[in-house]
């Protein structure tokens, strides 16, 4: 119904048209895959003494497990598959949502926080510098 409606605007209206297509869930970007190798896995091999590449691999296991069961009629039969899925494959949503369970289970079991992109972590608050006013009642 509504590529109808569209295609029906489209011809309506006057000519030249500029026309973008996008997808919804497009494959993971690379400011996602540089975020995720270049910080996450960085901060958590730095602080377990793991390398980036062990770390990726256990984290596809803990995260990116995924199992199903399937009827085969011509044999009348269940199948069961599982495995661990690959990180190229996934797309932009899924991947974040892959890199927020790692964040949380780096502050919570490891105790290891890893900032957002853009993100950066004052140690010690520093009032000298504000401009705060004192008043007195």
């Amino acid at each position: 119904m509504q590529l109808e409606e569209y295609i029906a605007y489209l011809r309506e209206g006057r000519l030249p048209k500029k026309v973008a297509d996008q997808d919804i869930y497009p494959l993971r970007s690379l400011e996602s895959n540089a975020y995720y190798w270049g910080i996450v896995l960085k901060h958590i091999s730095d602080a377990t003494g793991h390398t980036e590449l062990q770390c990726h691999e256990e984290f596809k296991k803990m995260f990116l497990f995924k199992y199903d069961v399937k009827y085969i009629i011509n044999q009348n039969r269940y199948e069961w598959t599982a495995g661990v899925w690959s990180t190229t494959k996934i797309d932009n949503r899924e991947i974040w949502e892959y890199i927020m369970k790692i964040r949380v289970f780096a502050e919570t079991e490891l105790r290891i926080v890893i900032p957002l992109p853009n993100e950066c972590f004052i140690n010690e608050l520093d009032f000298e510098h504000d401009n705060i006013e004192t008043r007195r009642l």
